[in-house]
């Protein structure tokens, strides 16, 4: 059986932004809270990885740092946060709030536990949160961690604990520290303080210094099944219709925080938009591709609804051209969708699809670097599709 705590892998997804924003959306204004990290009481699908954390706690070798990595959105600051309410219930390694013996068996603490309500408000003494701070000129989260946002964890970590227990220091997404916040992480590492965590979390750990590497327990967290996806919309989500659920939950890869963004931006109705333009390959309405794409990169949501959109196109040429290399038939995301590709896969050469993937994603990558024109690099998108051996400009 391999190790949970299985060595990093440079070849992680990239970042997807503003996840905790898409849970916000999709779960509504009128519920009673807006469900984050925070205080999610739960967690699906990584139970392996909690076990092996409470046994490494039960015997008394928690390590100092720890690197939760895996794909976005799948529950990495969740279970960063729920290791953290249940230090802090604790006292003693290995023993109760009030010194008695203790085996706990699970990292769960009810929401009704002051503790629980005190890490949700951000008001627990014995806790840091370092992480990507929001930019009100330019009305997004700044791209880096800074060194002044690391600065803040040594106060903390010189001080003896407030609650005489643990001291916890979370450090999410933390593939967005540059060199100097991650020189700075390292000199915490070097010299860390008895009864204290630093926990980061990324998608990214390849971007770490290799010091910083060596220095932290390494633990892989997997995507999530299918079946824990649906299970997380039924519950952030209801109602969904049983065809759009298993549509988002496919477009999920694994990701509760990528499905729900995907609900968020309307992604069912876009994909169905974005078909409705393909479905006559190799034909093409080049008037409705205009008028589509200029739909999805106009007003408030364009941004969203353009990588929602760049998402799909890339997700129809990786499917194909992967259920064509495996010999296996299209599977449907929507009812009736597979019917479409598999004839459209009959009508161009074998490698079209892989080509097409590969000059969408260079295509969608330039456009990101050099901020270049979204609708037109949708168009381009769609006349690759079209067209073998098309370069990418729009008409």
């Amino acid at each position: 059986m391999a190790s949970l705590f299985a060595e990093e892998d440079d070849g992680l997804p990239e970042d997807i932004d503003d996840i905790d924003g898409a849970v916000d959306e999709a779960v509504g204004d009128g519920e009673e809270e807006e469900l984050t990290p925070r205080n999610n009481p739960d967690l699906l699908g990584h139970e392996e990885v909690e076990a092996a954390l409470l046994r490494d706690f039960n015997a008394g070798r928690l390590p100092h740092a720890i690197v939760l990595f895996g794909p976005e959105g799948i529950g990495k600051a969740t279970l960063a946060y729920r290791l953290a309410r249940f230090l802090f219930t604790q006292g003693a390694q290995g023993a109760g709030l009030f010194g008695e013996d203790m085996q706990p068996e699970s990292l769960y603490v009810a929401p009704e536990n002051p503790v629980f309500r005190r890490v949700a408000s951000g008001g627990h003494a014995d806790m840091e949160v370092v992480e990507r701070e929001f930019d009100e000129k330019k009305g997004r989260l700044k791209n880096d961690i800074s060194i002044g946002a690391v600065r803040r964890i040594q106060p903390l970590l010189r001080k003896t604990a407030a609650e005489g227990g643990w001291r916890v220091v979370i450090v999410d997404s933390a593939e967005h520290l540059n060199h100097s916040s991650q020189n700075g992480l390292l000199k915490i590492l070097e010299e860390p303080p008895k009864q204290s965590v630093l926990i980061l979390t990324t998608s990214q750990p390849g971007a770490f210094l290799p010091t910083i590497r060596s220095r932290c327990r390494m633990i892989q967290m997997e995507p999530l099944s299918d079946r824990n996806v649906a299970t997380l919309l039924d519950k952030m989500a209801p109602g969904l219709p049983a065809a759009e659920k298993s549509a988002i939950c496919h477009f999920a890869e694994g990701s509760i925080g990528k499905a729900l963004q995907f609900h968020a931006n309307g992604g069912v109705q876009l994909y169905r938009e974005l078909l409705s333009l393909v479905t006559d390959l190799p034909e093409m309405n080049i008037a409705a591709v205009h008028d589509v794409t200029d739909k999805i990169t106009r007003g408030a949501k364009s941004d969203s609804g353009y990588e929602t959109a760049r998402e799909i196109l890339s997700g129809w040429c990786q499917r194909v051209a992967r259920q064509q290399a495996r010999g296996e038939a299209v599977t449907d995301v929507l009812p009736g969708d597979a019917d479409i590709f598999s004839r459209i896969a009959g009508d161009y050469p074998p490698h079209h699809f892989l080509e097409t993937w590969e000059k969408m994603s260079q295509l969608f990558h330039q456009t990101d670097q050099y901020n270049l024109d979204k609708r037109q690099a949708l168009i381009g998108a769609l006349l690759m599709l079209q067209k073998p051996g098309h370069a990418g400009l729009s008409v």
